[in-house]
């Protein structure tokens, strides 16, 4: 049984097994292996690693070759996204060091020998900061305000559309577009559906089914969803949600 929760604006998983089709998103992603190596294929290049981080928009697949893996969606709009998109840069992914390494995986193992909710909550928190630990840089006023009208926006699509951003904001749609991509290094059109894709697994871990889950969270129809997760993920949002045990949001 995987383990899946939300911390914060991120999406922690524990995977008894990770095997995922090549893909990319604009969320950077962590994965941290248990014992043997990672298989990580990234932009047709092989990669063995034991702890990645792989840079948003960049195309990669994923093998733990059977054993459990612990990875982390992370928002790069979110505390820890500024600071690893510092780090990251144009780079691709970053690889961390064997001695670094080492001290998460003996963390990751004891709380998969605890295996219940503190334990993972504490392995989170822990990890969080390790890979976060840097100076932040001062976010532009109009983006953290988009950022605020995203998270306490209802379903209804006019709230998910740039115009409306930009009526509230009192800019152009083509000048917020560009304000957006030039400070956040993303399409503000794809963060919008980046948003809806959080928003749907944040409403299927408050319970509700996928159908529910993803019309509630701004889509059009669960299969919008479906292809949108297939091509953001990976994975098919039916295994997903089927093979996974759901903790509260911490």
């Amino acid at each position: 049984m995987n383990i899946s929760t939300k911390y914060g604006k991120n999406f922690v998983a524990v995977l008894n097994h990770l095997e995922v089709e090549s893909h990319k998103h604009w969320l950077l992603q962590f994965f941290l292996s248990s014992q043997k190596a990672l298989s990580v294929e990234i932009n047709n290049q092989l990669i063995s690693s034991n702890a990645i981080i792989v840079n948003g928009h960049t195309a990669h697949s994923v093998k733990s070759n059977g054993e459990p893996t612990f990875t982390i969606l992370i928002d790069p709009l979110s505390n820890t996204g500024r600071v690893l998109r510092e780090l990251l840069g144009d780079k691709s992914f970053y690889v961390f060091c064997q001695e670094k390494t080492n001290k998460m995986q003996q963390a990751f193992n004891f709380a998969l020998k605890q295996n219940d909710y503190d334990g993972y909550l504490f392995f989170t928190q822990n990890i969080i900061q390790d890979i976060s630990i840097s100076e932040i840089k001062k976010m532009d006023e109009r983006i953290f305000r988009i950022l605020t009208l995203l998270e306490d926006c209802e379903h209804e699509d006019e709230a998910h559309q740039i115009k409306y951003f930009s009526k509230k904001i009192g800019l152009s749609e083509s000048r917020l577009a560009h304000l957006f991509k030039k400070e956040i290094s993303i399409p503000l059109k794809s963060y919008i559906v980046l948003h809806k894709l959080q928003k749907t697994y944040e409403n299927i871990l408050n319970g509700e089914n996928i159908t529910t889950a993803s019309i509630n969270a701004g889509f059009d129809s669960p299969s919008h969803f479906a292809y949108t997760n297939k091509l953001m993920t990976g994975m098919s949002a039916t295994n997903i949600v089927k093979d996974s045990e759901f903790l509260k949001v911490i």
